[in-house]
């Protein structure tokens, strides 16, 4: 006898349930576009755990920390600052004015700049740890699983919210993102540690009828969602309106 329709969101909770460990469920908060939150078995981005951003196959190209800092402003809104932790003299400028575009106001911005890769995922992990602070993020390039159940073992821990932007080397487009241990629990829908996963890519943007450059676009692909299946969208940023908008991918 087939299962009544509610019977698979039911095994899904209990699934959840089991996954926090006897946990309350974290907060959700939403990313303010119905058919994105509508994707996600939470009908948002849940707080207090580990998401991550990675840059396309192409050279990292700033589509992903646009969307990061996003990310950032939505889920730290109405908490505390966002923490940036990222190596000195790797793709260490910060663009305060860009930021403030996107909703990262640079008065809540604590900018962390670590020697080495060690010491991003230190400062991080203790960032993670300190329930004053929204959003930590860090610009981690290779990640191996420990060094990534710590992240959300802190963030569970301090009740914040914690984004991991990668970017992939020029010289290893194709392989995965993550150190192979990492890549072969996470990816495919296969059981991982960051909750979810998003991919970027930019897009050509439509000039206006009176030229010049358009509103940012990105394809923005959902690779990994813990309960979730993958979604792709096409996603446009208009600067002028502060708005972000979306449309399903075939």
């Amino acid at each position: 006898m087939p299962h009544p329709p509610n019977n698979l969101d039911a095994l899904r909770a209990q699934v959840r349930r089991v996954e926090r460990g006897g946990r309350p469920p974290a907060p959700v908060r939403s990313l303010g576009l119905s058919i994105v939150d509508a994707a996600l078995p939470w009908g948002g981005l849940p707080l207090a755990c580990l998401h991550q951003v990675v840059a396309g196959p192409m050279a990292f190209d700033g589509a992903a920390t646009a969307f990061a800092s996003l990310l950032a402003a939505r889920l730290s809104e109405g908490r505390g600052p966002v923490l940036w932790c990222l190596e000195a003299g790797r793709d260490d400028t910060i663009h305060a004015p860009g930021l403030a575009a996107l909703g990262l106001s640079p008065g809540r911005l604590l900018l962390v700049r670590s020697p080495d890769g060690a010491g991003v995922l230190w400062s991080m992990e203790e960032g993670l740890r300190c329930p004053a602070l929204g959003t930590v993020i860090g610009q981690v390039d290779r990640l191996d699983l420990t060094a990534a159940r710590r992240l959300q073992l802190a963030a569970e821990a301090g009740g914040t919210t914690g984004l991991v932007l990668s970017r992939l080397p020029r010289d290893r487009q194709g392989d995965p993102l993550l150190d192979p241990a990492m890549d072969s629990r996470g990816a495919g829908g296969a059981p991982g540690t960051a909750t979810t996963r998003w991919r970027l890519e930019t897009l050509p943007s439509h000039p206006p009828p009176w030229g010049g450059p358009g509103p940012a676009r990105w394809h923005v692909a959902l690779e990994r969602c813990r309960g979730g299946t993958p979604r792709r969208w096409t996603m446009e940023w208009d600067d002028e309106t502060g708005t972000l908008s979306a449309i399903d991918d075939p």
